[in-house]
């Protein structure tokens, strides 16, 4: 059996001190409609490691939002979810303002520069996802 590699689903970082991160760190297992994962968001002023899940019928609804993202609307992810939601709103300059909120431990906002190709990364980084849980 082939051994799990996490797989980032989301990676946003300005370089220096500021990130958000979405990582798929256990194998999807057979019955299961998600696999664990953890956030983590780095700033000067926070360094929080949210153990989260991704439901891999929310990846859908990712792309759509990177979609919306891409004809700089706001988005958020997942819909309705009851844990762990992120909400991005693109700046006509580049910058893109975060917000993450997990009702039950921590809601933060940062911005940072994103690099011009990053909705093409997290578009890959989906699929990723997808080849690694056998949903390709």
């Amino acid at each position: 059996m082939d051994e799990w590699v996490p797989v980032d689903l989301i990676h946003l970082s300005d370089g220096r001190d500021v990130s958000l991160v979405l990582r798929a760190v256990g194998p999807h297992e057979a019955r299961r409609a998600h696999v664990r994962a953890e956030c983590l968001v780095t700033t000067d002023f926070v360094n929080a490691r949210l153990e989260t899940s991704i439901w891999l019928d929310h990846l859908q609804e990712w792309e759509e939002a990177l979609s919306r993202l891409r004809a700089g609307e706001d988005a958020s992810w997942p819909q309705g979810s009851r844990g762990l939601e992120l909400y991005f709103h693109p700046h006509e300059n580049g910058w893109l303002s975060l917000s993450v909120h997990d009702p039950d431990r921590l809601t933060v906002a940062l911005g940072l520069e994103a690099p011009p190709e990053w909705i093409e990364e997290h578009e890959a980084n989906v699929q990723r996802l997808r080849e690694a849980c056998g949903e390709s």
